[in-house]
């Protein structure tokens, strides 16, 4: 019995010291007690998604904006092309008038030579007959006549010269009369010819300064939009990093209890394996055996090794330079894409990978879903930035939620991942705060 205070005592003294081993270790730097992540507050979030949202309608009216003043910028471009079409036809009228003018004209000249030709036809006659001594009328050809037969002759001879002459005044007179009516229609033509053209040239000027003053106001509209747009991704950044922040305190309080919880359960374990200890050595000071088993970090648990993830980085790297393919590459490889409008409107004619794609080939040993949000979660283990190892996935997101999330990278070390960007662009290793706006937050496959 005696010996048995003593055995006691030293009970309780191990534990003791077991106990103040356990709360230095709680306490020292590194552990459950280092400084907690920063934690904003509801007013601060709440504010940080107020601003996004009126930014976010802001941008949505200006880009509405936009697009009508592109589809009224189209009409007037096509009431411009139209006036020009105008114009090019009156000209050719124009043209066409001119010409008939100058055949008019010509016909004229025409129809005047043979007027002058009739003129001294009948000047010579006239002449003629007063040189002969004729007597006009037909009493003095019944006086001069020698026989009825000269007197027929002559009253022949005069019928044609009257008709002659009333058919060279005619002629005369109809091709006056036809130069008359030729110039005035050529000048009608000319004229209105004139008017359509300088119509149909006002026209354009018009249609151009319309174009003109359009593209002025499209241009304020865009430069409004991209100032807001700008302003509009500060804020969702802004938004993303206050939640994550919080997110990333949320967790480190629960990591912080879980860390105190398995310390105290380690510790009253080893103060139970000490006392058994101490009561069969019967009081000796054997030496305690301490955890058994290998340390696994934060985040090894499941599957994972190092070993992966740095193969799942090699197997990205393969396809280094390879385009991007909207909806494209499977755990197989690359794939035909899909075309989606904008940039991506020739993809289903690229072969390659879209992000998630990557990610699904890198770690075909997982049958990864081909969505970024979707695989966020298909990992337990979320990694702080300080701590990530190759293989392990980043994600972006648009409005700080897991729903929100729209693109995905593979960590490849020092800083940097393996991503495939967008349309029109090839995979390639980009510094992790280059990629994207948003930055979500960390998964490690296979946790």
């Amino acid at each position: 019995m005696p010996l048995s205070q003593p055995r006691h005592r030293t009970w309780v003294a191990v534990a003791v010291a077991l106990a103040l081993t356990a709360a230095t270790v709680l306490a020292s730097p590194g552990s459950a007690s280092a400084a907690p992540p920063p934690n904003p507050s509801d007013s601060q979030l709440t504010s940080a998604q107020q601003q996004k949202d009126a930014l976010a309608a802001q941008v949505g009216q200006l880009a509405a904006q936009t697009a009508q003043m592109q589809t009224r910028l189209n009409q007037l471009t096509g009431e411009m092309e139209l006036a020009e079409q105008k114009v090019a036809l009156a000209l050719s009228k124009l043209t066409d008038a001119k010409a008939a003018a100058v055949t008019a004209r010509h016909n004229v000249q025409l129809a005047q030579q043979k007027v002058d030709a009739a003129q001294r036809d009948f000047v010579g006659y006239v002449q003629a007959t007063y040189m002969s001594g004729s007597l006009d009328g037909t009493t003095g050809m019944l006086l001069t006549a020698t026989d009825p037969s000269s007197l027929l002759q002559q009253s022949a001879l005069s019928d044609y010269q009257a008709t002659h002459e009333l058919n060279a005044i005619g002629d005369m007179q109809r091709a006056t009369v036809g130069k008359s009516n030729a110039d005035a229609t050529a000048r009608r033509a000319v004229q209105a010819q004139q008017s359509a053209a300088d119509a149909a040239k006002n026209a354009e000027q018009d249609a151009v300064a319309a174009v003109q003053s359009a593209q002025a106001e499209q241009q304020q509209l865009q430069t409004a939009l991209s100032a807001n747009q700008t302003k509009l991704q500060s804020a969702q950044s802004q938004l993303a990093t206050l939640t994550n922040q919080r997110a990333a305190y949320n967790a480190y309080q629960a990591e912080q209890a879980r860390i105190r919880a398995a310390a105290a359960a380690a510790a009253a374990e080893r103060a139970r394996e000490a006392a058994a200890a101490q009561q069969q050595n019967g009081g000796g000071g054997g030496a305690s055996s301490g955890p058994s088993g290998p340390y696994v970090p934060p985040g090894g648990g499941g599957s994972w090794t190092a070993q992966k993830g740095r193969a799942a980085v090699s197997r990205a790297e393969r396809w280094l330079g390879t385009p991007y393919s909207w909806a494209g590459g499977n755990a197989n490889g690359p794939t035909l894409g899909v075309c989606a409008g904008d940039g991506a409107f020739n993809d289903c004619n690229v072969v390659g990978f879209d992000c998630s794609g990557l990610v699904m080939y890198a770690w075909a040993q997982f049958p990864f879903a081909h969505y970024a949000a979707t695989q966020y979660l298909q990992g337990s283990y979320h990694p702080s930035e300080g701590n990530l190892m190759p293989g392990d996935l980043a994600f972006w997101s648009s409005d700080g939620t897991v729903a929100g999330i729209h693109h995905v990278a593979i960590y490849i070390g020092g800083g940097m991942v393996i991503q495939a960007p967008e349309s029109g662009e090839l995979i390639q290793e980009t510094p992790l705060n280059d990629v994207s706006w948003g930055l979500f937050g960390f998964t490690r496959p296979l946790t």
